[in-house]
């Protein structure tokens, strides 16, 4: 397993810091912050479990379109950074109740975290189909309370500590690292096992747990003390004495950008680790992973490294640190596709990666090692530096995420931010001693050496898509046809026209039935099971070539569509077997999460609802294939109406849909279910697809050779569901419970087979 590559990071995270305590602290300094190192460390695990739970229940909630996305994350940052302040606010006014009133906020954390699925259920039957203002309200009212109180944790401890240590630097770092770490670990642990055992309930019961023992140790911890008595405060310990090198606004400046270079460069890398992995949900929590352990390695050994040194020295830091990042990231997007390329997977780049985000990570607590004095209010300082941090990743994850990812491509993307970081560090590196001064010649010579990289990176980037999806293959030297880069994600077409998505197969630009290499056939089937298709609803455009199957069916008088990416109705122009679909008077296009459209039109009924679903490991797969999809379909279903999805072959996919539905029929690797019994006809298929019309054209032309064969095949088809099951075949709902027998159903709550390894699943 090559997430072991991760763990190694980890480890060597956790060895990092048990050598620098052993080594360099005395022994009343690793007393002193023993146990607060230990509650905040398990006090980043629950935090990084509810980000990835309750994201993905407010994605079922509001979608998981692009908007969506950008909003539930920055209403998570946002509560953080507002939870900084207020934190600050209470570590100023209170500096000997640190502990006390961390240990509140954990056991406050903890009871909301008790209520939290409840809660977003409920607001989600309040809330079906909100427009996107409310989208953005009900994301920041339901966020705003936890994530308040997780963000005052961090401002609150460094108060309590800088207390005791009279440091600031060094307080930041080990707080800044141990919550760091402890959200890498339950990264990792979520991607291992975490998700795929407990489900989203069992991991937010563990994290309920964590906060809960977390939060009553800090405040049993308290209680045995004498609160009342006098406390022995350290004063200043730093060599950085006196006033503050450099002011607090110019590092909270810093501090925001900082932070938005490295939420744009996590949203690239995601986008990297999503293809490179074809789109699996345990690669955003491996690159998560990765990446917080990187950022504090990264935190603590910078401070470890310069708490001698002199302001001014250290600001210097900053500036090569950030010079560095800018200059060594433009090579990571193709480093992954050059190790794909040799047959090496994804994640042997995590060490790169890695070395990046520490970069990046040293910056804040160095901030505050220059910035903010020692002082009983040194916890507010902080929490500014903190919160503009976070602001500074909030407006990252906008204006990369949702803005620019829209207009420009990835490689443009990196090119952007590595010169907004190098153009960041020669700015630190200018004014260093708070005034326009000339730097060293050797970080002038670095400069340059990082701006040069810029120009030398594009060409790395040729046939990068092409190797990140098909790696060693031959493919992979074949440029694509079309390549489409938006906020939703990567559409790709080879020269022969198979679409991929984000790396993974996503159909044909071919309707052609003589020669069926996509299976059209299994579109062209609706006759044989469904005597009136005459309302339908398809969910998923991808290339068209289905939609263009069905708006041309003869019984049909009305197609709604809902496609999630519309880089799709981009690309099917410029393809003439499908272009007519747009401007078909009977096809109605929406773009928006499927799932999500359902719920807003709760009044919309059809006669038939098809989903092409993609295949059913793949991340968020499982929104369209659980028990609770499966009834919010049956909702939308006219009497007789038909529901007929893509299983991937997955059997346990089938048995959702039949647990849901009474009645079923397989036809190939699909399946149609539906409340009332299904009939195969023979006759009113062939009779419909002799009626058959594209654009003005019959499909099945009487004058073609071909067509008596082909119509004969599929006679002899529809005549399988007679017989023992056939993988390229037709089987009813009776043969195929007996066959499947008593599988794991597909929940919201389980996420289907979505955070399991991936292994060959054979049709069974």
């Amino acid at each position: 397993m090559l997430s072991y590559t991760v763990l190694a990071l980890l480890i060597f995270d956790l060895g990092l810091f048990l050598a620098s305590a052993f080594f360099f602290d005395n022994k009343e300094e690793r007393k002193e912050s023993l146990l607060i190192s230990v509650l905040f460390f398990f006090s980043g695990m629950p935090a990084l479990i509810y980000q990835i739970v309750w994201q993905r229940v407010l994605f079922a909630i509001y979608g998981v379109n692009a908007e969506s996305v950008a909003i539930i994350v920055s209403a998570f940052m946002l509560g953080l950074g507002l939870g900084s302040l207020v934190g600050g606010r209470f570590s100023a006014r209170f500096p000997r109740y640190g502990i006390l009133i961390f240990g509140i906020a954990e056991l406050g954390i903890a009871l909301f975290g008790l209520a939290s699925l409840r809660i977003f259920h409920w607001a989600a039957s309040s809330t079906a189909g909100a427009n996107l203002p409310w989208v953005i309200v009900f994301s920041f009212s339901l966020l705003l309370v936890p994530t308040t109180l997780m963000g005052a944790t961090l401002p609150l401890l460094v108060g309590q500590l800088v207390r005791r240590s009279g440091r600031v630097g060094v307080s930041v770092s080990r707080l800044y690292f141990v919550n760091t770490f402890g959200s890498a670990v339950a990264c990792f642990l979520c991607a291992s096992f975490l998700m795929r055992s407990l489900g989203q309930s069992g991991s937010v019961s563990l994290a309920v747990c964590l906060n809960a023992v977390v939060g009553s140790i800090a405040y049993l911890s308290v209680r045995t003390q004498q609160l009342d008595a006098p406390e022995e405060v350290n004063v200043l310990r730093s060599p950085a004495s006196g006033a503050p090198p450099i002011r607090l606004s110019i590092a909270m400046l810093l501090a925001g950008l900082s932070g938005f270079i490295a939420l744009g460069f996590e949203i690239a890398w995601f986008r990297v680790f999503s293809v490179a992995s074809s789109d699996r949900a345990p690669a955003f929590a491996l690159l998560l992973a990765t990446y917080l352990a990187g950022v504090a390695a990264g935190s603590y050994v910078s401070e470890r490294l310069t708490q001698d040194a002199q302001p001014s020295t250290v600001v210097r830091v900053i500036g090569v640190l950030i010079l560095l990042a800018g200059g060594i990231s433009v090579f990571l997007p193709p480093l992954v596709a050059t190790l794909m390329a040799h047959k090496m997977n994804y994640l042997s780049s995590a060490p790169a990666f890695f070395v990046v985000a520490g970069l990046l990570g040293s910056a804040l607590p160095l901030l505050c090692q220059v910035a903010v004095p020692p002082q009983e209010n040194a916890g507010r300082g902080v929490s500014l530096i903190y919160g503009s941090n976070i602001a500074g990743s909030v407006l990252g994850s906008l204006g990369i995420g949702f803005v620019l990812m829209q207009h420009l491509g990835l490689r443009q993307i990196s090119l952007l931010l590595a010169f907004a970081a190098i153009l960041t560090g020669i700015l630190v590196l200018f004014f260093s001693n708070a005034q326009f001064s000339w730097p060293p010649a050797w970080t002038a010579a670095l400069a340059v050496a990082a701006l040069v990289s810029i120009g030398l990176a594009p060409r790395l980037y040729t046939l990068f898509y092409e190797r990140l999806t098909f790696g060693a293959k031959p493919e992979a030297h074949v440029p694509f046809a079309q390549i489409i880069e938006n906020r939703n994600g990567v559409i790709s077409v080879t020269p022969e026209g198979a679409v991929y998505a984000g790396g993974v197969y996503d159909g044909y630009f071919r309707i052609d039935p003589f020669h069926d290499a996509n299976l059209i056939v299994r579109a062209l089937v609706l006759s044989a099971y469904n005597p009136a298709p005459t309302r339908m609803l398809m969910i998923g455009l991808a290339s068209g070539s289905w939609g263009q199957v069905f708006v041309s069916h003869p019984r049909l008088e009305s197609l709604d569509i809902v496609e999630i990416n519309p880089g799709y109705l981009d690309l099917i122009p410029r393809y003439p077997v499908v272009r007519s679909l747009l401007k078909n008077p009977k096809a109605h296009i929406y773009v928006d999460d499927g799932r999500r459209w359902l719920v807003a039109h709760p009044e919309a009924r059809y006669d038939a609802i098809v989903v092409n679903t993609t295949l059913h490991w793949r991340d968020h797969a499982t929104s369209l294939l659980s028990r609770e999809f499966c009834q919010l379909v049956r909702r939308h279903l006219n009497p007789g109406g038909t529901y007929y999805f893509n299983t991937t072959e997955s059997v346990e996919a089938a048995a959702t849909a039949l647990s849901v539905f009474p009645y079923g029929l397989r036809v190939f690797n699909f399946l149609v279910v539906s409340n009332s019994p299904i009939a195969v006809s023979k006759e009113r298929w062939l009779t419909d697809l002799q009626r058959y019309q594209i654009d003005g054209r019959p499909v099945f032309d009487p004058a073609e050779p071909e067509t008596k064969l082909i119509l004969a095949n599929y006679a002899g088809l529809a005549q399988t569901v007679y017989g023992p099951p056939l993988r390229m075949g037709l089987e009813n709902s009776n043969s195929m419970r007996a066959r499947l027998g008593s599988p794991r159903l597909f929940t919201d709550d389980n996420m289907g087979l979505e955070w399991e390894p991936l292994v060959a699943i054979s049709w069974r």
